[in-house]
């Protein structure tokens, strides 16, 4: 499974581009072949495609992909949220208070890149109430994961096969371009990191 020391050397000088970081800052596609080259359209139907593909998985099952922007504003990443197929990571309470635990792929909308968190919870209610946590660069973790180890090497493989770059907090905790404005409510701080340039949310 490759790790973040070892992407490819073109996918690492792409990420720090200074053209590519101030296009994707404003939300551009920047990828230059493939579905990305084909306009939003193409990218969002190749990523669906990819989520499917994420479904397929034996060890892991898509419980939600985040494809609505959280219903508001705009996220520049589809979040998706895998948990194990065998239902051993869920658990429902007697008043169907659902609580799964699970992994997120972060599918970058405007490049062929993506990023795994660390293992979480999300949680929902018939009434609709519930609990996620939304990615952030403190989550962005290597693979793999230690007790999630078959499922890893099946999202990377999934991934690769879409020649879909994983990119890991070595180089996304990286800073950004100095004096990058980014509209996003992920980043916590005054200056922008990579993971921000790439993966941002704003309302």
């Amino acid at each position: 499974m490759r790790k973040d020391d070892h992407i490819p050397a073109d996918v690492e000088a792409f990420l720090f581009d200074r053209d590519s970081q101030i296009r994707a800052s404003r939300d551009e596609l920047v990828g230059r072949e493939g579905a990305w080259a084909g306009g939003v359209r193409a990218a969002e139907g190749y990523l669906r495609r990819v989520v499917a593909n994420l479904n397929r998985v034996p060890e892991l099952v898509v419980e939600h992909a985040e494809f609505g922007h959280y219903g508001s504003g705009y996220a520049s990443f589809v979040d998706v949220f895998l948990t194990r197929r065998n239902g051993s990571a869920r658990r429902v309470d007697p008043d169907g208070h659902t609580t799964v635990q699970g992994l997120s792929v972060a599918l970058c909308r405007l490049a062929p890149i993506a990023c795994v968190l660390s293992p979480d919870e999300r949680s929902h209610h018939p009434d609709g109430h519930g609990y996620h946590s939304m990615p952030c660069l403190n989550a962005v973790t290597e693979m793999p994961i230690p007790g999630w180890e078959k499922g890893c090497e099946q999202i990377f493989q999934v991934l690769d096969r879409h020649r879909i770059a994983l990119v890991g907090p070595r180089l996304l905790s990286r800073p950004a371009l100095p004096h990058l404005r980014i509209d996003t409510n992920l980043d916590d701080g005054p200056s922008h990191s990579i993971f921000d340039v790439w993966f941002h949310w704003m309302d």
